[in-house]
């Protein structure tokens, strides 16, 4: 085997489908895997959940299985290096470490009732009046982006702001200076590092809704909203000093070379990192993203800037189109017994020549950029009395 496992690194990712883990030799060869589907709980109509107890113990058993099926020890990892989703929160009391409440996850809708009532406050009206008066004097498009501003429920903080109004045990942690708030990527790390790390990568942080990145801070739309700051992590760069991961978990410590957004892994991963390189990616979810290099790209038409990665000083600037549901739809035709395998909708959209007019609209968790409205329903339009079952597959149907 070319390489040897004096240097092996283990890779995380811990998606909303799927907890991967990859070993790595020193020439880069993967000699391990193991992965583990991530259960959702949907307590409530609308609500997506992840139990932290239940995904905690996969991810610990995941990178155990891996190193075993490279026929490595532990000794030989040199580092561990983490991606993560983005927009999945949890809050957890600081004396203790006592979660408050499952993972609210990206794709959750609970606050959507709630943030109607916000967006539609005199609030944001005068934020936003404000901000467009500002636009039009100076031309400066961050102003014109703050003039458009709509809370969503992808965003963490609409999400956040529902939870401190409206669970008890939160509101008490947060009165007693007791609170703790982070994404997924700054819980893993509290937990990894036995409780010594209260941190964000800067990827996570720009993705929560309320992390400014034309100022690089916890900025104006977390004062805007009153999320309370204090209990917010610290926003680091990507190669930070994470620490190492507690020894009692693995019988060794670890050391965390990497934390970084799933999205932000995936263009890092393909090499995009050049000036409008793009790249498209499948997963629960769609995410286009552009690298916008060393400038913030401040789109008027629904794409969101965001912070790709921070090595050192250098910042690398992406912007970004998601749409909330791809593969989720693939696993809701095979739990409703639409097709018996994945596999075989990629046979149905090939038996037929196209879609036969129709069309079909993605929105389980409502529609993203640039229609960004949660309310829009999932359907098929075009059907016809022609229509067969193959034209309203999803790979012939063409998604609108």
């Amino acid at each position: 085997m070319v390489g040897d496992c004096r240097g092996c690194i283990a890779a995380l990712d811990v998606g909303t489908t799927t907890v991967r883990c990859h070993i790595l030799n020193s020439s880069a060869q993967t000699i391990g895997t193991a992965h583990k589907k991530v259960t959702l709980h949907y307590p409530h109509p609308g609500w997506v959940e992840m139990d932290p107890d239940e995904i905690f113990a996969d991810i610990l058993q995941v990178i155990k299985t891996a190193v075993e099926n490279a026929n490595i020890t532990f000794t030989q990892i040199e580092s561990l290096g983490i991606s993560t989703q983005r927009a999945t929160f949890i809050t957890w009391k600081k004396d203790t470490g006592e979660t408050l409440h499952n993972f609210v996850t990206w794709k959750d809708l609970r606050a959507r009732e709630y943030l109607k009532v916000l967006n539609n406050s005199w609030r944001m009206a005068f934020f936003r009046y404000a901000a467009s008066l500002m636009y039009w004097l100076t031309g400066i498009k961050k102003f014109g982006m703050a003039s458009k501003l709509k809370i969503m429920s992808s965003h963490v903080s609409g999400r956040f702001l529902w939870v401190l109004e409206n669970m008890q045990a939160v509101r008490d942690a947060l009165e007693s200076d007791n609170l703790m708030f982070g994404t997924f990527d700054t819980w893993l790390i509290y937990k990894l590092t036995g409780s010594r790390r209260h941190v964000t990568d800067i990827s996570n942080a720009s993705a929560t809704g309320f992390y400014d990145p034309f100022d690089l801070n916890w900025g104006t739309v977390a004062k805007l909203l009153k999320i309370p700051i204090q209990c917010l992590p610290k926003v680091v760069e990507n190669d930070f000093d994470f620490g190492k991961v507690d020894g009692t978990f693995f019988g060794t410590p670890i050391q965390i070379a990497c934390v970084m957004a799933d999205q932000s892994s995936s263009m890092f991963g393909s090499c995009c990192f050049a000036d409008n390189d793009l790249k498209i990616t499948l997963g629960t979810g769609a995410f286009l993203n552009v690298n916008t290099a060393g400038k913030i790209h401040p789109s008027l038409n629904g794409m969101y800037p965001l912070i790709g990665w921070q090595q050192g000083q250098e910042l690398m600037y992406m912007c970004e189109v998601p749409c909330p549901d791809a593969g989720s739809l693939i696993e809701w035709l095979h739990n409703a017994d639409l097709v018996p395998d994945a596999s075989i909708t990629s046979q149905l959209a090939a038996s037929v020549e196209d879609n036969g007019g129709v069309f079909f609209i993605p929105a389980f968790s409502g529609l993203g950029p640039p229609h960004n409205n949660e309310t829009a329903g999932t359907g098929f339009i075009g059907i016809k009395p022609t229509t067969k079952k193959e034209h309203m597959d999803f790979g012939r149907a063409r998604k609108i």
